[in-house]
């Protein structure tokens, strides 16, 4: 599983991030040229005479290199950010189960968007529905669907209508509803009701490679992104990276595979999961901030307190990690390359 997980993860945090993952391409590439490049090459030669006064006809040595790479080694610099990473995610995971910031997550447990009962739970548990059901909660246009989920009415720019199943429907994919589905299989409105409503729920999936999710409604779709897929997602890179960088304590130098040395190989994908784990992490408290806050249903008291405090200083870095999606307005479903929706024209 760690192979394909090597193999295809990248695939998946390309998709989640799209612009944003150039910087642990960028970062990742910085590394590659610092632990592959010969020592006589022209990065080295100015580095040499920039900071030893070494003419660039002359050979330059490993003592000849910048301070900076003499200080901070790029092999321990990748470990210590490996270390680091699986750190941060400790205390960040752990941060998220607390009540200061886990209404971040909690908050979107009752589904607040609903303009509809849900079918699935019982009259009891049920909250008051909010809004009106003629009206998309997420784009105040006429509403011409209903989510399978939490059967909420929305227009067609309030609705996932899914990623292609090329990459949805491969390795990786998993239920998503537990609770929901095994209240559904209880068949208090009768069995061929609940078959249908079970059926529903178990069609709906995500896949923890790729990122994708089955359709449903921009809540549900930003809900199970954000704390369901995306949130492991993190997880599993968090992993990846920092076995990655154990593993270059027992395969050495002298182990090569095609041009480059397996140890230095292993350095480049722990530093680019690293880096891919944190850029997915604060995408996933982007997201959900921008949501709560553009959405006038959600509730406003989920949100830190430091972070209304010093709002101007850092909503342009919110707004950059977050999903486009997550705006007021801003249709769910993401774009994709034509010959990934061929298959999925060809069935329409």
């Amino acid at each position: 599983m760690t192979v394909f997980q090597v193999t295809l993860q990248p695939f998946g945090i390309l998709n989640s991030l799209r612009g944003r993952f150039m910087i642990p391409c960028v970062v990742t590439t910085i590394l590659r040229i610092g632990l592959f490049s010969p020592k006589n090459t022209f990065i080295y030669k100015m580095l040499g005479r920039t900071h030893r006064n070494v003419p660039v006809s002359v050979p330059v040595t490993n003592l000849d290199m910048c301070w900076l790479l003499n200080l901070l080694p790029p092999d321990w610099c990748t470990v210590l950010l490996a270390a680091g990473t699986m750190m941060f995610s400790i205390l960040y995971f752990v941060a998220l189960e607390t009540e200061t910031y886990g209404k971040l997550r909690s908050v979107f447990d009752s589904r607040p968007w609903r303009n509809r009962d849900n079918v699935y739970l019982p009259a009891s548990s049920v909250s008051p529905a909010s809004g009106a059901a003629n009206l998309c909660p997420f784009s105040n246009k006429m509403a011409r669907g209903t989510c399978p989920i939490c059967c909420s009415c929305t227009s067609r720019d309030g609705y996932h209508h899914g990623d292609p199943k090329r990459i949805h429907d491969v390795i990786g994919i998993a239920m998503i509803e537990y609770d929901m589905a095994r209240k559904a299989a209880e068949g208090r409105e009768g069995p061929l009701i609940a078959r249908v409503q079970l059926d529903t729920l178990v069609s709906y999936r995500g896949n923890y490679l790729f990122g994708t999710i089955s359709p449903s409604c921009k809540g549900c779709f930003i809900k199970t992104w954000c704390w369901n897929v995306a949130y492991r997602m993190t997880w599993q890179s968090a992993i990846l990276a920092f076995n990655s960088m154990l593993c270059t304590f027992i395969f050495y130098a002298d182990i090569t595979i095609f041009y480059a040395d397996l140890k230095n190989m292993l350095l480049c994908i722990s530093a680019f999961f690293s880096v891919s784990t944190l850029c997915m992490q604060f995408t996933i408290l982007a997201t959900a901030v921008v949501f709560i806050m553009e959405h006038p249903f959600m509730d406003d008291d989920s949100l830190p307190k430091w972070l209304m405090v010093h709002k101007k200083l850092v909503m342009k870095w919110i707004h950059y990690f977050a999903l486009p999606s997550a705006k007021f307005g801003i249709p769910a479903t993401r774009k994709y390359w034509s010959w990934l929706t061929k298959a999925d024209a060809k069935q329409k």
